[in-house]
């Protein structure tokens, strides 16, 4: 099995050392279970995005400490690498991570050291004794921390590497749709708008570089602080038609593709993932000579290099560059020979990897352990089809459950999959088959709508994994039948969302109908239309009667038994503020039971609110009124009502994954007993169309065979 893996940042604007986390997983994907953690700031929440669509897990980490511990302890990791954008950053992370009992825990250091205050200095050494090591992104930033009086025993260097990405456009369309056009040279800047930066040296250099080269034109782009300062310099210098501000930008590589020279100012860097980029992109490099950078660019081969903060120096270099076309493309490709021997993401995620089996063949250290119950091994792995509202219902119940790891999400809508993902550090998936070939499950949960039924029982029954299904289980009866019969040939755990059976009250009326059998029964579902666009079509839901009312016909059946004989009657009104909806909107099924007993049951969906769901059922001298909140049992002293007690989900899921984990098999409603439950349904349709009554007795003899 590969060695679990937590790449975390606590960093707010990921931006660089995003790239960077981005780049390292992608990389180390086929070696390692890699899940990419950091808060949900809006640059965070780009960040997970991102590594969701790269196949990586993802985890959206709470300000909460406590729970951040927690989480780590569950997930298993075997090492933790931190990440920190500056001195001050991660500490929390390690803490949790050590707490937790990680095995290794690792931190890159983004930047050289720059700490000045004395109680930070404290702080982080603190929190470097928290770590097994420390990763230093240059020779430059580890002699910092070295001259800090950082243990150099600790300190390692990996150069930051890039992966190669190319233009979507060619450079014609790139330089056109920004108003440049071919006798124009176009320097480029991709960095954050920080002091950092420097920008305000930048500007002032381009105003001097321009009136030796009057054809030169320069993009900016990124966002931050100090951009509107920058804007407001440019506007006094009446450069408004010669500076562009792109903003942040995911077109990077077409930006590159279109410029001449690439620009970084920078007061101090660690290694910019930046200047690596450029040169993956043959373009020949204009920076500062600070630790980092110095380590990239070769003066005279693949850019020029100036003292940080001299302007007249950066000009200089600008206009040179900028002015020596044939100068410039010999650097450019000078500089891309050299990102490919020296500053790959490939040599980058080995150098790394090195580290991650170092540190995993130490000793693991014992303080602060965390045992968890029945250990990482005894976790039950779930992955999830579907990852709409009512599978959130299931993983609110889950999470609960300290023997159950949730892996993945698979949902054509991946943002959802990945937001999903984002709660519990899995993966996201558009596709099911892609799911479960990726990750060894033991069941799954299957919540989608009814109209999508088939390929996810389908894809369970293939890799023979016990699945948890949303009710109603399918629209067509001949496909649930399929897969009721091959369920039972695999001899497969299954579960079915008829939550109702697991009510406390519905046990008490079981045990008061057991001497006192039901004689007639009332049930209704009477409430609003819901929101999704499907539900409003008979072909995608197959109207309330199946979709809403199949929860009291359920019960109505798991109280009374067999239903023998049904007759249905619909009936639709048009409605105007719910365009192109066609399921009845009032609907209504005489019951006969193999008992004798009979029934009604009603729906409607044309009230803007709930108004009532539940079962009324009748036996001699009873009256039981029966909802999903609560109980009333009348023998005539009253009518005393009680609410329901313990959450149905939560014992309906807990039986399903106990039987899946070798347990007693306490699962009250299998695929076969909802299969009986559509029947039902079906029927109840059949009979509104024909206008006849419908006999279920050779229907639910047959069931007995599935």
């Amino acid at each position: 099995m590969r060695p679990k893996v937590c790449l975390a940042t606590d960093s707010l604007e990921p931006s660089g050392v995003g790239e960077h986390m981005l780049a390292l997983g992608e990389a180390l994907s086929p070696f390692y279970a890699l899940v990419l953690a950091c808060p949900a700031s809006p640059g965070g929440s780009a960040l997970l995005g991102r590594a969701a669509r790269l196949g990586l897990g993802v985890k959206r980490l709470e300000d909460d400490g406590d729970a951040v511990r927690r989480w780590l302890a569950g997930a298993a990791f075997d090492l933790l690498h931190v990440h920190a954008g500056i001195g001050w950053e991660g500490h929390g992370l390690a803490e949790a991570g050590r707490a937790a009992g990680i095995r290794a825990i690792l931190r890159t250091e983004h930047l050289p050291d720059v700490i000045t205050d004395a109680e930070q200095r404290r702080a982080h050494a603190e929190g470097l004794a928290l770590v097994d090591g420390v990763i230093c992104v240059s020779h430059a930033a580890r002699a910092s921390f070295a001259a800090a009086c950082v243990d150099v025993e600790s300190l390692s260097v990996v150069h930051n590497g890039m992966p190669e990405r190319h233009p979507s456009v060619d450079r014609a369309t790139v330089r056109s749709r920004l108003g440049c056009n071919d006798s124009h040279r176009v320097l480029i800047t991709t960095a954050r708008f920080t002091d950092q930066k420097n920008h305000a040296t930048l500007i002032d250099a381009f105003a001097s570089a321009l009136r030796h080269v009057p054809e030169a034109r320069l993009w900016l782009a990124g966002a931050g602080p100090t951009e509107p300062a920058v804007q407001a310099q440019v506007a006094a210098l009446g450069f408004n038609d010669v500076v562009s501000f792109l903003g942040q930008r995911d077109d990077v590589p077409d930006l590159l593709s279109g410029a001449d020279v690439f620009v970084l100012p920078s007061r101090f860097e660690g290694l910019p993932l930046a200047a690596i980029e450029a040169m993956a992109a043959h373009l020949p490099i204009v920076a500062t000579a600070v630790g980092g950078t110095d380590e990239v660019v070769i003066p005279g081969e693949t850019g020029l290099l100036v003292p940080p903060g001299d302007g007249l120096a950066l000009a200089a270099a600008i206009a040179s560059l900028a002015g020596q076309p044939i100068l410039a493309r010999t650097m450019g490709a000078a500089g891309r020979a050299r990102y490919l021997d020296t500053f790959t993401a490939d040599r980058m995620a080995a150098d790394t990897s090195r580290l991650y089996g170092a540190m995993l063949a130490r000793p693991l250290r014992q303080q602060g352990r965390q045992t968890m119950t029945g250990g990482p091994g005894s976790r039950t792995r779930i992955g999830f089809i579907g990852a709409g509202g009512i599978a959130h219902r299931h993983l609110g119940v889950l999470e609960t459950f300290e023997d159950v790891e949730i892996v993945a999400f698979a949902d054509p809508a991946i943002k959802r999959a990945g937001e999903a993902a984002e709660r519990f550090g899995a993966h996201a998936y558009a596709e099911a088959d892609a799911m479960l070939d990726a990750h060894a499950l033991d069941a799954l949960f299957i919540c989608v709508p009814p109209f999508a039924h088939g390929r996810p029982e389908r894809a369970a029954l293939a890799h023979k994994l016990p699945f948890f299904v949303e009710k109603p289980v399918a629209l067509d009866t001949s496909l649930a039948e399929a897969i009721a019969r091959e369920v039972k040939e695999a001899g497969l755990i299954t579960g079915v969302g008829y939550h109702w059976r697991y009510l406390d009250t519905v046990d008490e009326v079981r045990g008061l109908l057991g001497d006192n059998p039901a004689q007639f029964l009332s049930g209704y579902w009477l409430d609003s239309t819901p929101p999704p666009h499907w539900w409003w079509k008979q072909a995608q839901s197959g109207g309330q009667m199946n979709e809403q009312t199949t929860h009291i016909i359920d019960l109505a059946q798991y109280l009374v038994g067999p239903i023998s004989q049904v007759f249905g009657l619909t009936a639709h009104k048009r409605r105007d503020d719910f365009p192109g909806l066609d399921v009845a909107t009032v609907s209504t099924a005489s019951l006969k039971f193999a008992s004798g007993a009979v029934g009604n049951i009603g729906s409607t969906c044309l009230l803007r609110w709930n108004h009532r769901v539940g079962l009324h059922i009748f036996a001699d001298g009873l009256a039981v009124e029966l909802t999903d909140h609560d109980l009333m049992v009348d023998i005539g002293r009253g009518r005393p009502f009680r609410g329901a007690e313990g959450d149905p989900v939560w014992r309906q899921d807990r039986d399903f994954i106990d039987a899946v984990r070798g347990g007693e098999n306490r699962i009250r409603c299998s695929y076969a007993d909802a299969l009986q439950t559509l029947w039902i349904t079906d029927a109840i349709r059949r009979s509104a169309e024909t206008g006849q009554a419908i006999n279920l007795t050779e229907v639910t003899s047959e069931a007995a065979h599935v």
